[in-house]
């Protein structure tokens, strides 16, 4: 079905008149932002279970599960970078059923299967890159190396080595790591100056 050219402008006037009502009303505070990463949500669990074989176990199985994650995230939930300054979060279920997200919601979904699977090293990284847009990624430890997920990127597959390795080779649409913003998971969150 193709997209009603008329429908979308009207959409895109609502939003943008409504942008501040709805930044206001999907104002988080840091527990509740951490608390989006729930990986008992059922919706979660429901997935997890597609990424982890037989006998799953974390030591021996993670990055053959973590990476059948990100290809499902990547494959299954198109990416849409919004250029109306609005906030909002979505739900595990809602990204599912709609298969859709902005940056942000991939990468708190992708990094909450991960929780699911095991990982606790698994954060949101959020990062202005040299454009002057923002960035949403996951960062995580594993055996002596730093993994970078991004399901927002074509061919999606992690970056590994030392975070300086990754971070000098992360390219987000022609765009490097200027700086980092702040980063969360389900027990932290850090706000760099």
């Amino acid at each position: 079905m193709e997209p009603n050219p008329k429908l979308c402008r009207l959409c895109r006037l609502l939003l943008q008149k409504f942008a501040p009502t709805i930044t206001e009303k999907e104002r988080r505070t840091i527990g509740q932002v951490k608390a989006l990463l729930d990986s008992g949500d059922m919706t979660i669990q429901s997935l997890v279970g597609q990424f982890q074989g037989p006998g799953y176990t974390f030591d021996s199985d993670y990055l053959t599960a973590s990476k059948k994650a990100l290809l499902y995230v990547s494959l299954n939930i198109d990416f849409v970078k919004l250029d109306i300054p609005i906030s909002f979060w979505l739900s595990p279920k809602e990204i599912v059923e709609n298969k859709i997200a902005d940056d942000e919601d991939h990468a708190v979904f992708l990094c909450t299967l991960l929780l699911a699977l095991g990982d606790a090293n698994a954060e949101v990284v959020i990062a202005e890159m040299t454009d002057l847009t923002t960035h949403a990624f996951v960062l995580s430890q594993y055996r002596g190396l730093y993994y970078l997920f991004d399901s927002t990127q074509e061919n999606a597959s992690p970056l590994n080595g030392t975070k300086e390795e990754i971070f000098s080779q992360y390219v987000s649409n022609g765009s490097r790591i200027k700086r980092f913003l702040y980063k969360f998971n389900h027990s932290n969150y850090e706000q760099f100056l």
